[in-house]
């Protein structure tokens, strides 16, 4: 009763741990994951069969994510399953230990390395300094604005972030082109400057194979780029140490201008936020004036407005980016209160203001406070 998870490395069969070899002939079956990660299925197989001197079968998404087939397997005999790569990193694998643990069959596992953790290393990059790994798959461009965050994210800690491109079983998948698109599409809509076409990337395609090739250029570039048959990935660097740039230098023969320019800090979303609600709440001002009648009262008003904005500006350039926003707010609430008042009838979005007609009365009505458009950025797309 026992199963056996072996992880194969990045290079193979011929990665396989010596230890787990005996763990593997002992087995009365032993499966080789075809689903998880893209291989030459056939030629693996015949490695394995000729190393292990047993027979060995390929496994397919339908029997891999069967955790209690699985389970019944091994607990009538040691089944053992190949992995490409390390045993964990695809969470398919943990459901079949966990459900194998839930029925008492032993559970012994062989780790090896992965794209995970041998990516940044091949190119010298410090692993201890990888902030987000995510996959980039088909979809609308929404489905690539969790990606685009944690690499924005990463970005302003000065993290490396890897993106693995989606690969079908077939040898197809997503391209680079494509997966950049996606991530363009994102840069317009949050324009934190993650992706700008400046952006420093190291396209990693066909890692450890034969026809491995790297090239660290800019997004513009690679857009156009062809980088041959799948599978691909694609590192975003963060602040290079000078062992980092060192290796990028003498690895892929990095120039030093793209190297001073990886990893550049992109802008955060609060910070956009802060500069969408201070220009909305300037041009809202200089309507304003000219749409309510002079008085003392409104003119120390305006005067308040103008203060606000002011430190607004100061907080913003010092990276005081939530005073930033709570300044702006301020600002934007006084100029609301003269709306609400009725002494200007004006759309925070539109491009003029008038004064109210004479004789007007207006009703505070709780629900128009939300329609300012500070609040208003705080859930939107920036534009």
């Amino acid at each position: 009763m026992t199963l056996v998870l072996v992880g194969m490395g990045v290079h193979g069969p011929r990665g396989i741990p010596v230890g787990a070899l005996e763990d593997l002939r002992a087995c009365g079956r032993v499966l080789l994951d075809a689903y998880t990660t893209p291989m030459d299925v056939e030629r693996a197989l015949e490695e394995l069969r000729s190393t292990l001197g047993v027979e060995v079968t390929a496994a397919g998404r339908d029997l891999l994510e069967d955790a209690p087939r699985i389970s019944r397997e091994a607990a009538a005999g040691c089944l053992g399953i190949v992995v490409p790569g390390d045993v964990f990193t695809a969470t398919t694998h943990d459901a079949l230990r966990q459900e194998a643990v839930r029925r008492g069959v032993e559970v012994r596992v062989w780790h090896s390395s992965s794209v995970v953790t041998s990516a940044l290393g091949r190119l010298g990059l410090h692993v201890y300094k990888l902030g987000f790994i995510g996959t980039l798959a088909e979809g609308p461009p929404q489905s690539a604005y969790r990606l685009y965050f944690g690499v924005a994210s990463a970005l302003r800690n000065g993290q490396h972030s890897l993106l693995l491109l989606q690969h079908d079983k077939e040898g197809g998948g997503l391209s680079v082109a494509e997966g950049l698109r996606l991530l363009r599409q994102a840069e317009d809509s949050w324009r934190l400057g993650a992706f700008s076409p400046d952006r420093v990337l190291i396209v990693a395609s066909r890692l450890f194979s034969s026809s491995e090739a790297m090239r660290i250029l800019r997004m513009e570039e690679a857009l156009d780029a062809d980088f041959g048959e799948h599978p691909h990935s694609i590192i975003v660097p963060g602040r290079l140490h000078y062992t980092e740039a060192d290796s990028l230098r003498l690895i892929l023969g990095a120039p030093d201008d793209v190297l001073s320019e990886a990893g550049r800090v992109p802008a955060s979303l609060g910070s956009r936020l802060a500069e969408s609600a201070i220009g909305k709440t300037r041009n809202a001002l200089a309507r304003f004036r000219g749409a309510v009648p002079a008085s003392p009262g409104i003119g120390i008003l305006m005067e308040n407005v103008e203060s606000y904005l002011y430190d607004a500006e100061r907080f913003l350039r010092e990276g005081n980016v939530e005073l930033a926003l709570a300044e702006a707010g301020y600002a934007e609430g006084l100029l609301d209160s003269l709306r609400l008042l009725g002494y200007a009838r004006i759309d925070w979005r539109g491009p003029g203001a008038r004064r109210a007609p004479e004789g007007a009365s207006y009703a505070v009505n709780p629900e128009a406070i939300g329609s300012s458009g500070f609040r208003a950025s705080l859930s939107t797309t920036v534009a």
